[in-house]
């Protein structure tokens, strides 16, 4: 996760499951409404802090699907700009779902603003564990690097685009960080920073539709979301040597939300046998919607990375 001026955004990824866990969510369970005789369908369910949470399913005609795969969107958007790439997967026999984080696209909860970032992880969790009923012989998928900190045995790996590791010192220095601490308790909605929408992507067309979309969010991140932000980054941080479970993690160069130092110092610290970092020359933030080639070429590096870790 990561903080700082106008260079923001959280990672976008997916990742596949190994196994059920973790605390009681049967009252959430109870929630959950989706058509599972459909093709791409929509659905719902109530998280723990009584907000109605919108779900996305791509595939739910599948009736033996390979694996599962959770599409985990990144800050200020939604799941809807990500059914070029699911759909790909869904070709290939993937069960492919997912959700609008609290407070983002069509969920309910204040315009990404939250307590505790693990509400984020949370709702994910639950979300997984009621899909993996229906499909409990299958491996599943997952959110952020967080989550799999907290449950290193619950995936057989992640796919990360872009992911947020550590702060940018350039952005967030001491200073910045005693101001926002302060800030955050005197006034935890004071607004902060906003995202750079031509910094999403090269191609004029996808950053068009994000501005231009109105289930973004275009407003200012505020401090408290900020400050959870930064306490997120700083747990990852110091957990990185800890991680042992396979992942693919891809980055632009020319990244100026999350710079490639992320990626490069995940694949550097951590303690995985089983690890790839793709760095595309000149490539931007959303690579799986970067201009072509670089678009495709990423689109099917996850593809091809997924299948091979299927099993």
């Amino acid at each position: 996760m990561y903080w700082g001026g106008e260079n923001f955004d959280y990672s976008n990824i997916l990742m596949t499951l190994n196994t059920m866990g973790g605390k009681d969510n049967s009252n959430v369970m109870k929630t959950f409404t989706y058509d599972s005789n459909s093709g791409a369908s929509d659905g719902y369910f109530v998280n723990e802090n009584g907000f109605t949470i919108y779900c996305k399913y791509w595939s739910t005609a599948i009736t033996s699907p390979r694996a599962l795969v959770f599409m985990c969107h990144g800050a200020a958007e939604h799941t809807g700009p990500y059914t070029q790439l699911a759909e790909l997967l869904t070709a290939q026999n993937f069960f492919v779902f997912g959700h609008d984080h609290q407070g983002h696209g069509r969920s309910e909860g204040d315009r990404v603003h939250i307590e505790n970032f693990r509400h984020y992880s949370r709702d994910v969790f639950a979300h997984i564990d009621r899909i993996k009923l229906d499909h409990p012989s299958l491996p599943g998928g997952a959110i952020a690097i967080l989550s799999a900190l907290d449950r290193p045995d619950y995936y057989k790996g992640l796919v990360l685009i872009g992911p947020v590791v550590t702060a940018d010192q350039d952005l967030v220095g001491p200073c910045q960080e005693f101001f926002g601490k302060l800030i955050s308790y005197i006034v935890p909605q004071f607004p902060v920073f906003k995202l750079d929408a031509n910094a999403v992507s090269r191609d004029t067309k996808v950053v068009k539709e994000y501005i231009e979309d109105p289930l973004n969010y275009h407003g200012y991140f505020k401090a408290e979301w900020a400050m959870c932000l930064n306490n997120t980054m700083k747990e990852i941080e110091s957990k990185l040597a800890t991680i042992e479970w396979p992942f693919l993690t891809i980055h632009g160069d020319l990244d100026a939300l999350v710079k490639p130092i992320a990626s490069e110092k995940l694949y550097a610290q951590c303690a995985s046998t089983d690890k790839t970092m793709t760095i595309y020359p000149g490539g931007y933030h959303q690579l799986h919607r970067d201009i072509e080639p670089d678009g495709s070429t990423a689109r099917q590096q996850i593809i091809d990375w997924l299948v091979s870790h299927e099993q």
